[in-house]
């Protein structure tokens, strides 16, 4: 169920640039004007986005609407009319006709289609209608709205692209359908497979709500503090440094939680100067435990690592007793023979950071060689890089980068890959359903990105937890590319549609020319209130426009309309709605 962007781009240009004597079949219905009446019942017909010129059975009126059914193929385009399409008649009763006529019955999801694909002028015939009705007997009243946006946009009429369009269009957002998701691998025992770490990971542990705070050597203990404790903001925060600190190694910094710990412990890689005598001690702690944790448990390996242990804290060091103790117990866990578990290797790798930062003025540096990396990095992540981040780990792009690579096995791991896994018959069918309709979500982001003319439209939604804020986040992209191929961002429009903790369902419309940045704020509270409540940051997001090369204009608030409440952020995207109303502004 995969719909990579560049197959489906591909797949819409060998469709328009096909003629309509091309897609024609023998069978095929279609609704068309007449232009030119022309000698031997010819006749110059307007259908299909063009011109053609047909043989008729019936002599026709010039600049009439008819709905015709090709006749034969074989000596130029020969056609019969089905049904007149005077203005005095309704169109369903059209409709009616034409299925009678055609040998269909003229049911609910039957009369839909065909209507919708007369009036975009898409041809017919009897086993398309079947099929389409099929699946909207299945979906209801969005599966029409998601078969009239693939008519409108003449894209592929195939079962892919409608259900990746319906799941667009379902109600709840990606956060809360992963969550449930996650729910259902460990109700069916797959804790622990790759697809719930994957899932656990995207939706994000509350690192950002901790931050470490002093001097690098303070932050340095406080970091290896909290790797002893339990599953705390703190400790995510400090598995978060970690990953930072290691970027350089893909290996260990596509990782996370035990997983990172256990491949750091493992890790020979100490990039310091060793002949630094105060880090010698740590040194010899990394290798000692990267011996223990990478090979079988041997009784020299866990002697070993007790010694170095034993020389990286100093013998008056008040922790010294207990960080012993506990060394030996996590010893007595271990099992000659075995490799060693991912559990157990986290552990030591914990017990490892307090026993080198147990030299208050040396922590930094001390860890950093521990961990294998040129310095602790405490940087606090942007929102911009957060977002990217996530766009980058669900796997939008990840037909696009499987492509790129010749190995597969150097692609990253993303969310999208792991969730095609569990759309395998071999997972029960209540995963396989919930990870089909979040892969057709994403699908449908490639659907709603295609190029359509000289305006391009880009389209992304992701899970997100920054600070406070955790849930969906859409973002709508529509202007022109520069010659280079790059997003023109002189001139474009961005529309931000998030679930905020107290305005509800935001969007955000910001509209950019020649560099001059317009807001349209629209909130599930009235205009006045959203105005008191967003005063005091305009101010500062001016300034960091300005300090970005832009000019702020203004911006005015407004409450949505209520039809716009009731829909999910893609299905609006889908229906094109505008908001554009202006109740307040400063």
């Amino acid at each position: 169920m995969e719909i990579g962007r560049q197959a489906l781009q591909k797949g819409m240009r060998l469709q328009e640039a096909r003629s309509p004597i091309d897609t024609l079949k023998e069978g095929h219905v279609f609704s068309g004007k007449t232009i030119k009446l022309l000698p031997g019942q010819m006749a110059e017909i307007a259908a299909l986005g063009q011109k053609l010129t047909a043989q008729l059975e019936a002599p026709l009126k010039a600049g009439e609407r008819y709905t015709f059914q090709v006749v034969s193929l074989e000596q130029g385009v020969s056609l019969r009319v089905l049904a007149e399409n005077p203005a005095a008649k309704l169109p369903v009763d059209q409709v009616s006709v034409l299925l009678e006529k055609m040998g269909l019955q003229p049911t609910k999801e039957n009369m839909a289609f065909t209507a919708a694909a007369l009036q975009n002028g898409t041809a017919l015939s009897k086993s398309l209608i079947q099929t389409v009705s099929g699946w909207l007997g299945k979906s209801g009243a969005e599966g029409i709205e998601a078969v009239r946006f693939m008519l409108s946009r003449h894209l592929p009429i195939t079962e892919n692209v409608f259900e990746a369009l319906l799941a667009a269009r379902s109600t709840g957002s990606m956060t809360e359908k992963l969550g449930s998701l996650q729910q259902l691998l460990v109700q069916n025992g797959f804790q622990q497979s790759t697809a719930a770490a994957a899932i656990d990971r995207l939706l994000g542990e509350a690192a950002e709500t901790f931050a470490f705070k002093g001097t690098a050597n303070e932050k340095a203990i406080q970091l290896a503090s909290a790797l002893q404790g339990t599953d705390t903001p703190e400790k995510a925060a400090a598995i978060r440094v970690l990953g930072q600190s290691v970027a350089a190694n893909p290996s260990l910094a596509a990782q996370n939680g035990e997983a990172l710990l256990a491949g750091i412990a493992k890790s020979t890689e100490s990039s310091l100067n060793e002949a630094a005598a105060e880090l010698r001690p740590v040194q010899l702690l990394k290798q000692a435990l990267s011996q223990l944790t990478g090979s079988p448990v041997s009784e020299k390996a866990v002697t070993a690592f007790k010694q170095a242990l034993s020389l990286s804290v100093p013998l008056g060091h008040p922790e010294r007793p207990a960080l012993m103790q506990q060394l030996v117990k996590l010893a007595d866990g271990l099992e000659a023979g075995q490799p060693i578990s991912q559990r157990a290797a986290a552990s030591l790798l914990q017990l490892a950071s307090s026993a080198a930062v147990s030299l208050p003025d040396q922590a930094a540096a001390r860890m950093a060689v521990l961990i294998g990396a040129d310095a602790l990095s405490f940087e606090e992540p942007s929102a911009i890089s957060t977002l990217r981040d996530a766009f980058r780990f669900l796997g939008v792009d990840h037909e696009a980068v499987l492509a790129s690579k010749e190995n597969a096995q150097s692609v990253p791991q993303t969310v999208k890959q792991e969730l095609i896994k569990l759309m395998s018959d071999t997972m029960p069918a209540p995963i396989k359903e919930a990870a089909e309709q979040m892969v057709g979500r994403l699908n449908a982001q490639h659907i709603l990105s295609a190029e359509s003319g000289p305006v391009q439209q880009l389209v992304l939604q992701s899970p997100l937890q920054f600070g406070e804020f955790t849930g969906d986040v859409t973002i709508k992209w529509e202007g022109k590319k520069k010659a280079d191929g790059k997003i023109d961002a002189d001139f474009c429009r961005v529309l931000f549609y998030v679930e905020m903790p107290r305005l509800k369902q935001t969007v955000i419309d910001m509209q950019v020319q020649n560099r001059i940045v317009q807001l349209h704020i629209a909130a599930d509270i009235p205009g006045p209130l959203l105005k008191k409540i967003s005063s005091p940051a305009v101010g500062s997001l001016k300034e960091a426009l300005e300090a970005n090369g832009y000019r702020f204009s203004g911006v005015s608030f407004k409450e949505p309309a209520a039809v716009e409440k009731k829909k999910p952020p893609l299905a609006r995207i889908m229906d094109d709605d505008r908001y554009m109303g202006v109740d307040v502004r400063i």
